[in-house]
C-alpha cells in the first residue's frame, strides 16, 4: 500500500466542479444565501424535463429506477446503506451558491453559481444545464428574474476553463486528479454554515469537537463513495473512529443562522451552523486525504444546495 494514499483511492475521482453564468434579462433578487432557491428551480425545470409519464408523484411510477430525474435530483431508498442513511442517501450534486451576501442583480448583468457532480451525474451534465437554462427562461427568484446560459466552467487544478461554445459543451476531463502527499496538520476555512448533528441535534460551538468532525467527514464521503463512484472505500473504521479523539485541535468557530423558506413545509426555516476557522494537527494520513476530498463534498446537513463547504490551508 502506498504510504501516501492510505484508503487505496484510484488517481482520479469522478468528482467536477462546475459554473454555469448566465446573462440576466431583468433584474433579479434572491435571498441571502441562494442555494436553497436554486436547487428548488433546478428540481422543478429538471422534472419537467425528463418525466415521461407526467404522473403527480414519483412513487409508483414504472420508470423510476431509470428516470434521470430520480438519478440526479430524487435517488430513492437504499438498502445496502446503513440504517441511518437508508431513506436519505446522499444526492449526486452539490449546490455551491455565491457567498458574498449580494441579493440584487440588474439586468444585463452576469449571475454565476457552481455545482459539484459526482459519478454518473457528471454524464447527465447537458441535461443539468438545460435544465437551469430552462429554470432562468421561466424566471427565478422574489422578482422571478430571467436570464440565459452564457457559458459553462469546469474547475482544473490550475484555474477556471470554458467548456461552452454556441450551445454546445465541448469535450472535457471530468475526473478530480488526487495530490501525491498531504500534511500532517491543515486549517479549515469553513465557508457556509457547517450543521453536525449528534444523536439529532445540531452541535453548536461548545459542544462540537474534532473527533466528531473527523468521523462525520468519514461516514459522508465513505457512503458517497460506495452510492455514486462504484468503489466502496475499504479502510479499518473503527481503528480510525479511534485516532479521531487523538488528533489536535484549535478551533476558532462562531454561530451564523441561516433563513430559507420550505415550499414543501410551507414555513420559514432558520438553518444555522458554525463557521470560522479550524486548525487540525498531527492527523493520520487517511484523514488527511478525507479532508481533501471534502472540500468537493461539503460536511454535514444540507450540504445538497451548499452548507458545510470549507477551504484548506496548510499549517
Amino acid at each position: 500500500m502506498n504510504p501516501q494514499n492510505p484508503l487505496n483511492l484510484p488517481a482520479e475521482l469522478p468528482i467536477a466542479r462546475y459554473r454555469f453564468q448566465f446573462m440576466l434579462d431583468s433584474d433579479l433578487k434572491l435571498p441571502e444565501y441562494a442555494g436553497s432557491t436554486l436547487r428548488g428551480v433546478f428540481g422543478h425545470a429538471l422534472r419537467r424535463a425528463a418525466c415521461m409519464t407526467r404522473q403527480k408523484e414519483c412513487s409508483g411510477c414504472p420508470l423510476l429506477e431509470s428516470c434521470p430525474y430520480t438519478r440526479i435530483f430524487a435517488a430513492p431508498a437504499s438498502s445496502s446503506l446503513n440504517r441511518s442513511q437508508q431513506q436519505t442517501p446522499p444526492q449526486p450534486y452539490i449546490i455551491e451558491a455565491p457567498e458574498d451576501g449580494r441579493r440584487h442583480y440588474a439586468a444585463g448583468e452576469p449571475f454565476s453559481f457552481d455545482i459539484v457532480l459526482l459519478g454518473r451525474a457528471r454524464q447527465q451534465l447537458p441535461l443539468i444545464a438545460h435544465a437551469f437554462d430552462r429554470a432562468f427562461q421561466r424566471g427565478i427568484g422574489a422578482t422571478w428574474g430571467q436570464g440565459r446560459l452564457n457559458d459553462i466552467h469546469i474547475e482544473t487544478p490550475k484555474n477556471w476553463q470554458s467548456i461552452y461554445s454556441d450551445g454546445h459543451i465541448l469535450p472535457h476531463s471530468d475526473s478530480l486528479p488526487l495530490p501525491q502527499a498531504y500534511p500532517e496538520q491543515c486549517t479549515l476555512r469553513i465557508r457556509t454554515p457547517m450543521r453536525l448533528q449528534s444523536q439529532g441535534s445540531v452541535l453548536g460551538i461548545h459542544r462540537i469537537k474534532a473527533d466528531i468532525l473527523l468521523r462525520q467527514l468519514m461516514r459522508r464521503v465513505s457512503t458517497i463513495a460506495a452510492t455514486h463512484w462504484q468503489q466502496p472505500i475499504n479502510a479499518d473504521f473503527g481503528r480510525l473512529s479511534a485516532a479521531a479523539a487523538e488528533v489536535g485541535s484549535c478551533p476558532q468557530l462562531q454561530w451564523r443562522d441561516w433563513n430559507r423558506y420550505s415550499n414543501r413545509q410551507q414555513r420559514e426555516m432558520t438553518l444555522g451552523g458554525i463557521t470560522g476557522t479550524w486548525q487540525l494537527q498531527d492527523l493520520p494520513l487517511e484523514f488527511s486525504q478525507l479532508l481533501h476530498i471534502g472540500q468537493w463534498l461539503h460536511i454535514g446537513k444540507e450540504t445538497v444546495f451548499g452548507l458545510g463547504r470549507y477551504e484548506l490551508s496548510r499549517g
